[in-house]
């Protein structure tokens, strides 16, 4: 039996192996089932290790809300000795380790953030990844599975019974837990697509679900060293394998098998590298059709770096993207967008790492609180930031809802309700992490309602909608319940960004982005049409017919040009004309792509002098903002513009505060040396995601 079912599973493995090979797997595969057995050593699975009775610290894990349930796999801990826990182990004494089972959290009933009712942990057979950090875990509705992927085998203490050695590193693989039998399998049945080599496991990457859409999404990342086999002989938290791309799994009745998509992303927008980035964070606003996916923070490299090679001293050349932008992924036409953030008495935050974020609707869906909880300012100098700032959607206004008094990273946080639930996180102080533990339990309970720390999970209160923050309030109008009055942002970076947070306006058919895709073929890296191929002159002619040819062909040439004069001189006056019968329905499109990152095809209009547009914020035109940072300026005579007419709509676009219908150049912050303001003052080669 033990021979058969070694068999079987290298047979499961190879199979998925080939099929990682092809862009589409038509012929799903079985799934090898690995119950929750008694791993190979002793003392894995002893109540050492059980941290639903032994808890001190847990951080750089994954979690995943499924069926009422918080799941919290894999990430570093501090094990108390002498069988203690986090109310009574002194400082220092716990053995550093990793958390190699599966922490389930109930959400039924009432609790507290030091109760350990709540807590269970199932057990893992050997074959299952059970010493992962900085992965993800995805949940599928539909397939009633979580799904676990990324991250790489931590290295945080050789001697915990889950550690493994470089030999042990197998290749990349997707599990997936099945909530109904509590089963782990590896995901051999995944239709792949767009794969042009074999799965990755990327770490630190930001990851989200769409449930709406039984969709999962991973963006970018990494592979290092403990990563898996292929990389054992790169240097250790040193060098690093980029990923280029985003993954998306398909879980819904749509497809049928599960489908895991490759999704390219933009090599630069604009004139500013789109990544590689790292230790970020993702959301998905159900807007629209199919919503859109929002990054958020994280850092990218300081220098321009090529995807899927080797990198030397790839830890030390990264710094945190700043905050004044967020770029969006529309998922109904697959368009990328980097849309500019604004701030209002508090200003923005300033860039980080490390982040959790969630996103809570407004009762009537009129705005999207998009929460950011604290994070790392700087990992060279173990800085954490202990903030919660919202980012309110459509209007991209920061506002600061909360201070805390210590900041934190490697955390992860979930909506449930009215309870943001923290999962985890690490401390710090100057010298690095704090060696005291927690004074909770995993989980920590930040009521939205109260906007405070209350360490108290409301049962009740997992059934109903949080309400939208006052300080939000006071930013875009409305009531508790929504009713929002500021339903679009100071500016669009890009107007066809109004279409899709608009969904009752119709999406213009001839709009074509201007970005370059990091996976492009190099017939496909320009956009432009190319130019005209130059041919040889021909022989000259000699001889007497020479001259009555050239005479013809002239005579038929100068007769054209004329009429070409002619032509053009009455389009314009008709050109003219329309222009004085008044101004469309939307303000013009500025197709400068390095301002817009988008673009339209050609039919274009000059604009004839400078524009004055009311703030549709603060109902003031912009000339008399002064010096605010939210003033725009003006178009100089003679930009180029396309202008669509667009249907009659309550939504609050730009054009509702257009009193000289012209379009107002926009300019996105892009991602530079001015990316990390509190960070000029380390030396880059020695900071950055030192993380392993």
């Amino acid at each position: 039996m033990r021979v058969a079912s070694s068999a079987l599973l290298l047979a499961a493995a190879a199979t998925a192996a080939g099929a990682v090979e092809r862009r589409q797997d038509p012929t799903p595969t079985t799934s090898v089932f690995v119950p929750p057995t008694v791993a190979p050593a002793p003392n894995i699975n002893s109540s050492e290790y059980d941290m639903t009775k032994h808890f001190c610290r847990l951080w750089r894990h994954a979690s995943v809300y499924a069926d009422g349930k918080i799941y919290i796999d894999g990430g570093e801990t501090y094990s108390p000795k002498n069988n203690g826990t986090f109310n009574n182990t002194p400082e220092g004494n716990w053995t550093k380790g990793i958390n190699n089972h599966l922490l389930v959290l109930d959400l039924s009933r009432n609790f507290t953030s030091t109760d350990t009712f709540p807590y269970s942990r199932i057990l893992k057979g050997p074959q299952v990844p059970g010493s992962l950090m900085e992965h993800a875990l995805w949940y599928s509705q539909t397939q009633r599975k979580i799904y676990q992927l990324g991250g790489w085998w931590s290295a945080s203490n050789s001697e915990d019974p889950g550690f493994k050695e470089l030999r042990q590193i197998p290749e990349a693989e997707i599990w997936e837990f099945s909530i109904d039998s509590s089963t782990w399998s590896k995901a051999t049945d995944l239709s792949l697509v767009n794969f042009r080599h074999r799965l990755q496991r990327q770490g630190a990457a930001a990851f989200c679900d769409a449930p709406a859409l039984d969709k999962s999404f991973i963006f970018q990342g990494y592979s290092e060293q403990r990563s898996e086999k292929e990389y054992i002989d790169y240097e250790q938290w040193s060098e690093y394998k980029f990923i280029s791309g985003m993954l998306a799994l398909d879980t819904s009745v749509n497809v049928q098998q599960p489908t895991l998509t490759n999704i390219s992303v933009p090599q630069r927008m604009g004139d500013i590298d789109f990544g590689p980035r790292m230790n970020g964070a993702m959301v998905h606003i159900p807007v629209g059709e199919k919503g859109v996916l929002v990054q958020i923070g994280g850092q990218i490299t300081v220098n321009p770096t090529p995807y899927g090679v080797r990198i030397p001293g790839a830890s030390g050349g990264n710094h945190n993207i700043k905050l004044d932008f967020v770029d969006i992924y529309d998922i109904q036409s697959g368009f990328w967008f980097r849309q500019k953030t604004f701030g209002l008495g508090d200003g923005k935050p300033i860039g980080r790492s490390d982040i959790c974020t969630v996103v809570v609707p407004a009762k009537d869906k009129s705005s999207y609180q998009i929460y950011m909880v604290s994070g790392m300012d700087n990992y060279a100098t173990h800085v954490t930031l202990g903030e919660i700032w919202v980012l309110s959607i459509p209007s991209f206004q920061w506002i600061l809802v909360n201070r805390l008094p210590e900041g934190f990273y490697g955390h992860t946080c979930h909506l449930v309700g009215e309870n943001l639930v923290l999962i985890g996180g690490m401390e710090t102080n100057p010298e690095g992490d704090v060696r005291t533990c927690s004074p909770h339990m995993p989980a920590n309970i930040y009521s939205l309602v109260a906007q405070n720390f209350t360490g108290r999970f409301d049962a009740a209160g997992a059934n109903r909608l949080a309400p939208v923050p006052s300080k939000v309030i006071q930013a875009v109008g409305g009531t508790s319940e929504g009713g929002a009055h500021i339903t679009s942002p100071v500016e669009w970076s890009d107007i066809y960004l109004q279409y899709v947070f608009n969904p009752t306006l119709q999406r213009p058919t001839d709009y074509a982005p201007k970005y370059v895709l990091a996976n492009a073929s190099e017939a496909a890296l320009d956009d432009l049409p190319p130019p005209p191929s130059k041919t040889p002159d021909p022989t000259p002619s000699s001889g007497p017919n020479s001259a009555l040819i050239g005479g013809v062909v002239g005579g038929i040439l100068g007769a054209l040009l004329l009429g070409a004069i002619a032509f053009f001189i009455v389009w314009r006056r008709k050109k003219a004309a329309a222009n004085a019968a008044g101004p469309p329905e939307l303000p013009a499109y500025t197709a400068d792509n390095k301002t817009y990152y988008g673009g339209l095809s050609p039919s274009v209009s000059q604009v004839h002098g400078p524009a004055e547009l009311t703030n549709p914020a603060y109902g003031m035109p912009r000339s008399e903002l002064g010096n605010h940072e939210h003033q725009v300026s003006e178009l100089d005579s003679g930009t180029v513009s396309h202008s669509w007419a667009s249907p009659t709509s309550t939504f609050a676009s730009p054009a509702s505060a257009v009193e000289k219908r012209t379009p107002v150049s926009s300019t996105a912050t892009p991602v530079g040396e001015e990316g990390r303001p509190r960070m000029q003052s380390w030396d880059v080669s020695a900071a950055g995601s030192d993380r392993g």
